[in-house]
């Protein structure tokens, strides 16, 4: 059961990226250069949302660890707070670029 389990988590781990660049496609083809911006910080949020959702994981995984212990539920802490501050620049990002696209896309046209 453990070697399968194994066989699973790594078949998972290998090939669960895959489906996530099959959704990016080819940035190279805009009209200007907002857009390709825009579309190379859309891309950076999709490939780099999972990690965010695996400190999330992890920092759980530290609580359940800690059991009560101060410096571990401390360190757990630590790790949601930089998971949070990690997602939130990330989404600030995208939604700023998204922003600043629309309105030069606006003066432009």
């Amino acid at each position: 059961m453990k070697k399968l389990f194994a066989r699973l988590s790594a078949f998972t781990i290998l090939f669960a990226p895959l489906s996530v660049f099959a959704q990016v496609g080819n940035p190279l083809i805009f009209d200007n250069f907002s857009d390709l911006v825009a579309k190379i910080i859309s891309t950076a949020v999709i490939v780099l949302m999972p990690f965010v959702v695996l400190a999330f994981v992890y920092a759980g995984f530290l609580f359940v660890k800690a059991q009560g212990n101060e410096e571990g539920l401390t360190h757990a802490r630590q790790v949601i707070w930089y998971s949070i501050i990690g997602a939130f620049i990330l989404l600030g990002a995208e939604f700023f670029s998204r922003i600043i696209n629309n309105t030069v896309s606006s003066v432009i046209k």
